[in-house]
């Protein structure tokens, strides 16, 4: 490459005659997975639950960046956390590091038990009403989606059903912010429906008149 117009390296990357050559150009690259380092393709299980677990991470980050200063901004400052710890489980499988996973998920419990203390609303269809709640919402599906590439690792990974747990959990209480936290709540999906349709219907019929 000409010195005039370098751009800086990967430290995985290298030069090659007059190109950059990094390695999953073959659509397969060596990662450490649990302890091991392992062969896989670009599009496998563990890549999508290592880039899941990335794109988490950015998401929480966000959220936490807009929402410093209230509970939302706290609880995606502590998905973050859990994300990148998750991430680092799966390169390493290690017992000290399951632990620095599982305290920040016993972290993100006591948080919400105490945003929850005394709710006693309604349950059901619940939706986002705020930047905020939405926010939330949008983490709950990234924790769910991780959960589920994680499943898929199951047979082969014995140890990503310590992920699955914690993925499955983490969503479960971040749902639980939502309720707590002033989302409204609808006792079916139709009544959702209804509620999301009715400024339309209404301003259909203004117009059609």
């Amino acid at each position: 490459m000409s010195d005039s117009c370098r751009l800086p390296l990967f430290a995985d990357c290298r030069e090659v005659d007059d190109s950059i050559k990094c390695p999953g150009d073959s659509g397969y690259s060596v990662i450490p997975l649990f302890g091991k380092r392992v062969r896989v393709r670009k599009d496998s299980a563990p890549i999508r639950l290592m880039g899941c677990l990335d794109e988490l991470s950015n998401i929480a980050n966000n959220a936490r960046l807009n929402f410093s200063g209230n509970a939302v901004g706290e609880l995606a400052s502590i998905v973050m956390a859990l994300a990148m710890q998750l991430n680092a489980y799966l390169v390493q499988g290690s017992d000290d590091r399951l632990n620095k996973v599982r305290s920040i998920e016993d972290l993100l419990m006591d948080r919400i038990m105490d945003l929850c203390r005394g709710f006693k609303g309604p349950l059901g269809w619940v939706i986002a009403t705020t930047p905020e709640l939405q926010i939330l919402d949008t983490l709950r599906v990234k924790l769910r989606e991780c959960g589920r590439i994680a499943s898929s690792m199951l047979e082969e990974y014995s140890l990503s059903v310590n992920v699955i747990s914690v993925m499955n959990h983490a969503d479960k209480l971040v749902a639980q912010a939502m309720y707590c936290l002033g989302g409204k709540v609808f006792r079916s999906v139709d009544d959702a429906v209804n509620y999301l349709l009715g400024s339309t219907t209404n301003e259909n019929r203004f117009i059609s008149k």
